[in-house]
């Protein structure tokens, strides 16, 4: 049977997706697991931390995968806008032939949310909805006041699970939002906005009044933007179909190395295996290694260069220059 994944993005409130858990079971699509975008800030990450415990404990969801972003906080650049873009439809793209993905954009900071809804635009979903609470029941569900139950379970499942048998006004509800898929347009849409004589005039046409294209059919800034994006993505390897595996030797920076290596794993699921080496002289850099690897050279906050070998499913030179170029993103944000 297929799996249910609930894609969400993850601000200062917990309840949202255990809120979006219990109201996806009420219509009998309870999730099999939970995909979380999450930033750095320090309450995003304590929420993550919750969820990480909460859902599987009470909802018993095993499978939660969080998805880190590679920000302290907001999508403040057209760099960090372009880099969530592609992140977010990267992950769409290697769920969506094997899952029904439930997205929700109703947590997190609002670009995130709005990039979330574009790439589901792109790459598609069974839906894409916004959860909405009564002002009260949305501030019981901050962090900011769970931590205070942190010592009495009960009172803080009540708070993550408000009870449903309300009043419409008195309870969470589950907003669905209308898209169109795009995904099986892409390949018309990628010739059209790279200026291929093939592409129909219908999509040139949905292009230019999409702001993608001008009328001369030329790409405007944000066609150009959204081309690189799209062309980026295609070009990745596959999703990686067997479990990763992390391997870093035995020092005393091991579990700070151990966590960065799951974190790439999760920001990209095209990494099968990520392997500690030893430590070189030179800068943070992503250099690729035929046939299918990475090397990752980060400092992590120390004034040591750690070096990790990434293992891909990549099998041509392009496949592997784009995840160079993917995992060389997230690294800059990382050590920037």
């Amino acid at each position: 049977m297929t799996k249910k994944l609930l894609v969400a993005t993850l601000g200062t409130s917990p309840a949202v997706i255990t809120e979006a858990v219990d109201l996806l079971n009420e219509e009998g699509e309870r999730p099999d697991g939970v995909l979380l975008f999450y930033t750095e800030d320090p309450d995003v990450k304590e929420s993550l931390e919750l969820l990480q415990k909460h859902l599987p404990q009470h909802c018993r969801i095993g499978w939660v995968v969080p998805v880190p972003i590679g920000s302290y906080g907001d999508i403040d650049s057209t760099e960090a806008a372009v880099a969530f873009m592609e992140q977010a439809c990267a992950q769409l793209r290697a769920y969506r032939d094997e899952h029904r993905l439930f997205v929700c954009i109703a947590g997190g900071r609002k670009v995130m949310s709005a990039l979330l809804a574009l790439a589901v635009q792109f790459y598609g979903a069974e839906r894409l909805f916004h959860i909405w609470a009564p002002p009260w029941l949305e501030a019981e569900g901050e962090i900011a006041e769970l931590r205070k139950f942190q010592d009495w379970p009960e009172q803080l499942t009540e708070r993550l699970h408000p009870s449903l048998n309300q009043p419409p006004t008195d309870r969470p509800r589950l907003v669905d939002l209308p898209f169109i898929s795009l995904f099986p347009m892409l390949p018309s849409i990628l010739d059209a906005l790279g200026g291929h004589a093939s592409a129909s005039k219908e999509i040139k046409q949905f292009l230019v009044r999409a702001g993608l294209l001008n009328p001369d059919d030329m790409p405007t800034s944000i066609g150009q933007r959204v081309a690189a994006i799209l062309s980026m993505v295609e070009m990745l390897p596959p999703a990686r179909s067997q479990e990763p595996h992390v391997h870093i030797p035995p020092h005393h920076h091991r579990d700070r190395l151990e966590r960065f290596a799951w974190d790439l794993i999760r920001y990209a699921p095209f990494v099968v295996e990520v392997r500690g080496e030893e430590w070189k002289k030179g800068q943070p850099s992503v250099e690729a290694e035929s046939p299918n690897a990475l090397i990752v050279r980060a400092r992590l906050g120390t004034d040591i260069l750690f070096r990790l070998r990434l293992v891909t499913t990549a099998t041509t030179e392009g496949q592997l220059e784009a995840a160079r170029r993917y995992i060389e993103r997230y690294v800059h944000r990382r050590e920037g």
